[in-house]
């Protein structure tokens, strides 16, 4: 028989939260506290009334993504038993019913109802650096997202100032165009100044030798000479190109140094020689999967594990509908689905045979064959069985 339980439906800055001793039957009314130590008081002042009659009882939410945080440490100090739900899952039992009607106090009930008509296991808090790698991780996310906008903005301004700059540097970031860029932000400066001029500062301010330098130079002399910018030395869009090129410079150091933080937590973990030991998986990717992961020791079993990425397929089946080759239920954590996804995309660039490489080239040569991305979400989904195959085993991959 269920524990009763507390249902508290979550926002910014207060929850709703009810009392109930089994299904459809309420212990209290739905009533608001703020998300402070006096709102905190009264959630376990109920709490305490429920254990008092009913011996246990157990606190129900759903994740939100960070407005829980504060409760969930709360219930953590205080040694409460809680469950952290799916959103997905209350809203399934919402919609279920004849009328669906949503409220903050209905929510409350919404909830309670998912934990007495499932089975969920008592959230178990992994060991802290799990924790801290998944929140390094989103961070990096942040810090990528925030140097991908500032590239953007570089290469407008960049097609102002130097237009036709891209025709000589497929990748304008690298060392020599950089250098070029920050010693001469426009085109008619770059022009006032002899070849061999620019080869010495060149070969002072880079890695490259002096007939690498020299090719480069000559190559930028002539462009200089036929370029016409769309604006003069003086303007703001000069200005603005240097300021950028600055900026991108620090936050590639700045997302260095996350990762190389990363890095150090990573490497003390085995999965991480392990996820090594996979073809297409680099460092970056390993130490990102990790946090993304966290502590496998949590999945009872590989389903737990794939449902938790969200590449389970959804289950349907009608008449002869057998329910194959549907899409995948993405109800889990998207951040590992997108990193699984490059880690077999990687894998099949390589080329390098293996057991995924295999999978793959099966599921598009099949009777009926994949479409190129279903594929590759098949082999995500094998990836990761392998991954918790290797985690039990303590055993590196094996082609």
């Amino acid at each position: 028989m269920k524990k009763p339980c507390i249902a508290i439906d979550i926002a910014k800055g207060s929850s709703y939260l009810q009392g109930f001793s089994e299904l459809g039957k309420s212990i209290s009314r739905a009533r608001k506290i703020k998300h402070d130590l006096e709102g905190y008081k009264e959630l376990i002042d109920l709490g305490n009334t429920i254990q008092e009659q009913y011996n246990e009882v157990v606190y129900i939410f759903e994740a939100t993504g960070i407005y829980h945080r504060s409760l969930q440490q709360f219930l953590e100090i205080q040694q409460q038993k809680y469950i952290i739900l799916n959103p997905l899952e209350a809203a399934k039992i919402r919609k279920s019913s004849l009328r669906s009607t949503k409220t903050d106090k209905k929510d409350c009930e919404s909830i309670a109802k998912a934990y007495f008509l499932k089975d969920y296991r008592i959230y178990e808090r992994q060991n802290k650096v799990y924790e801290t790698l998944k929140t390094m991780n989103r961070h990096y996310n942040f810090l990528i997202d925030q140097l991908r906008v500032m590239k953007v903005s570089f290469r407008n301004y960049l097609d102002i100032v130097y237009p036709g700059f891209d025709e000589l540097f497929d990748n304008p970031y690298l060392i020599v165009p950089i250098t070029i860029l920050k010693k001469y932000p426009h085109p008619n400066i770059l022009e006032r100044h002899r070849v061999d001029t620019i080869v010495k500062y060149l070969t002072k301010h880079t890695t490259h030798k002096e007939n690498y330098n020299i090719h480069q130079a000559n190559k930028l002399k002539e462009y200089s000479l036929r370029a016409l910018s769309g604006c003069d030395k003086e303007s703001i869009e000069v200005i603005i190109l240097k300021s950028l090129i600055k900026l991108i410079e620090l936050k590639q150091i700045e997302i260095r140094n996350h990762l190389k933080d990363m890095k150090t937590m990573s490497k003390r973990n085995p999965l991480y020689l392990q996820l090594l030991s996979i073809p297409g998986i680099g460092e970056n990717l390993a130490i990102r999967l990790i946090a993304e992961l966290g502590d496998l020791s949590r999945f009872s079993n590989k389903r737990q594990l794939v449902a938790y990425a969200g590449i389970d397929p959804i289950v349907y089946q009608s008449g002869k509908m057998t329910g194959e080759h549907l899409r995948i239920t993405k109800k889990g954590n998207k951040n590992l689905r997108t990193l699984l996804y490059l880690a077999v995309s990687s894998n099949i660039r390589t080329g390098k045979q293996n057991s995924i490489l295999d999978f793959y080239h099966k599921k598009r040569q099949q009777d009926k064959p994949m479409a190129y991305k279903a594929a590759l979400i098949a082999c995500a989904n094998k990836l990761l069985r392998i991954i918790y195959s290797m985690h039990m085993s303590g055993e590196l991959f094996h082609s």
